[in-house]
């Protein structure tokens, strides 16, 4: 009588399926961080600055200042008659919200002067101006 040996069949790891779970999971991490990073992005050059310290977490009201003199509050366009009743709407809810300005470097600094005499004129004398970093301050500079 002969004697049939088995053949155990080949051992085999798939790993399409392990690949296809991989890029599922990095899509859904790449679109969390997509909507988590806040996308308030107007076209405004900020100047680099080497002094400052960083803004708390509290979400500031925006006046940004284009290029071309325009002015911008929380992204939408409102002309300077009108910024300082528009920003006493904002803040009658919460008085404390910090105001922001950020101001092109392309800009009159005519239009920033009216604009802070205009916010001075008003009362509101609590608000900062805004720019970039311009690098790793040096031990010992302000």
């Amino acid at each position: 009588m002969r004697r049939m040996r088995r053949t155990n069949p080949e051992v085999r790891v798939e790993i399409t399926p392990m690949i296809d779970v991989v890029f599922l999971l990095l899509t859904f991490f790449i679109f969390s961080i997509v909507l988590m990073v806040r996308a308030d992005v107007l076209d405004v050059n900020l100047p680099e600055l080497s002094t400052g310290k960083s803004a708390n977490a509290v979400v500031p009201i925006t006046v940004a200042i284009l290029a071309d003199g325009s002015l911008v509050l929380n992204r939408d366009p409102v002309a300077q008659e009108q910024i300082i009743a528009r920003l006493e709407e904002l803040r009658a809810n919460t008085p404390e919200v910090p105001i922001v300005l950020a101001v092109d470097t392309g800009s009159d600094a005519g239009v920033l002067i009216e604009l802070v005499d205009r916010l001075t004129g008003a009362g509101i004398d609590s608000f900062s101006i805004i720019g970039k970093r311009s690098g790793p301050a040096e031990e010992g500079t302000p």
